[in-house]
């Protein structure tokens, strides 16, 4: 499979235009497999796709109600694609048209609270989805106790190619921003892991991919809110960040100062909203190559210009065979310390 996909992915940077439809092909047919050390058995853990995040903080009412109105924007782009709902404590439970009753979850749901939508079989909620939905609000314990609320969804590129004239993932990710106006959020193109398989031997299936190809983002949105109460993580093609977070660096304007300074610059389009600044790191979505953060300089170039921003405790899913047989698990730290700072 690796050569197939070294292939599918050299072409794709080469002339991403032109491999667009081959590679959203090759992406959706080939995910990426995990045999078990011990049982032997192999089931597809990951796929290649386009994925957009977003962390804002756990602090009201408004923000839940926003993620709901989020949720109902994507529902209604998705359509048929989503198959199934779960509320955070409940059951899968087929879905079925009709609006989520906004008004009676908020008054419900008073501490921990998620909304899961997928797009398999109801049976297979539990499998590799190609369509997804989902956030979680964390319980607020105060001021001394910060976290942050997560919003994630993810698509296949072919459903971002053949919707192009409404905007496609990009039209979606930006509508889906506007509404939550979060602290920070990335998207662009990522490695889509199946739920229940964050723990450490599936990953060293992915470190190899990850390595390669620098423009993958990876991880759990839901599990990664503990890192980012105090700042932002990697970056990815598309990386909104709030005039909160801008103004540790001097504000929007001493942020693009900061960005004209840096190689690949040029290649970067920053656009003012009403809350903050978004940087588009290229005309499209790149994967990079070998493992060089340099294929990628606009990603590169945005990086540098917030690496300020990053929160102390931010790191990646990255983790190498060698890290994880190793005695002492700072290796593992230091491979994922490293893996969000790989475009530096």
């Amino acid at each position: 499979m690796s050569e197939s996909l070294n292939s599918v992915m050299e072409e794709f940077n080469d002339d991403p235009i032109g491999s667009m439809r081959k590679a959203a092909e090759y992406f959706e047919q080939n995910p990426v497999m995990y045999t078990h050390p011990i049982s032997k058995k192999t089931k597809a853990i990951a796929r290649i796709g386009l994925r957009a995040t977003y962390f804002l903080p756990a602090n009201d009412r408004e923000i839940r109600l926003r993620m709901l109105q989020a949720m109902e924007l994507v529902r209604e782009a998705f359509g048929e694609k989503l198959r199934w709902i779960v509320l955070e404590g409940g059951k899968v439970k087929e879905y079925k048209p009709t609006p989520l009753a906004v008004e009676s979850l908020l008054d419900h749901y008073k501490g921990d609270f998620g909304v899961y939508m997928g797009s398999s079989d109801i049976e297979n909620a539990e499998g590799l989805q190609e369509f997804q939905a989902k956030f979680f609000c964390q319980q607020y314990f105060g001021p001394n106790v910060p976290v942050m609320d997560a919003f994630e969804f993810h698509v296949p590129l072919s459903w971002s190619i053949s919707n192009a004239e409404q905007g496609g993932f990009t039209g979606l990710a930006a509508k889906v921003a506007d509404i939550l106006q979060p602290d920070w959020g990335t998207a662009g193109f990522a490695l889509i892991i199946l739920m229940g398989h964050m723990n450490a031997e599936p990953r060293t299936a992915l470190y190899p991919v990850l390595q390669r190809y620098p423009g993958l983002d990876c991880g759990d949105a839901l599990r990664d809110t503990n890192e980012f109460p105090d700042g932002m993580g990697s970056v990815n093609w598309l990386t909104w960040v709030s005039d909160k977070l801008l103004l540790r660096i001097g504000g929007r304007e001493a942020a693009r100062k900061n960005l004209r300074e840096q190689p690949g610059s040029e290649q970067v389009k920053v656009a003012e909203l009403d809350w903050g600044l978004l940087f588009q790191a290229g005309v499209l979505p790149g994967l990079g190559d070998n493992g060089d953060p340099g294929t990628l300089p606009a990603y590169q170039a945005v990086a540098r210009t917030l690496k300020p921003l990053r929160a102390p405790k931010a790191r990646g899913f990255a983790i190498s065979p060698d890290a994880l047989n190793a005695d002492d698990e700072e290796d593992g730290k230091i491979e994922r310390r490293a893996w969000v700072a790989r475009f530096d």
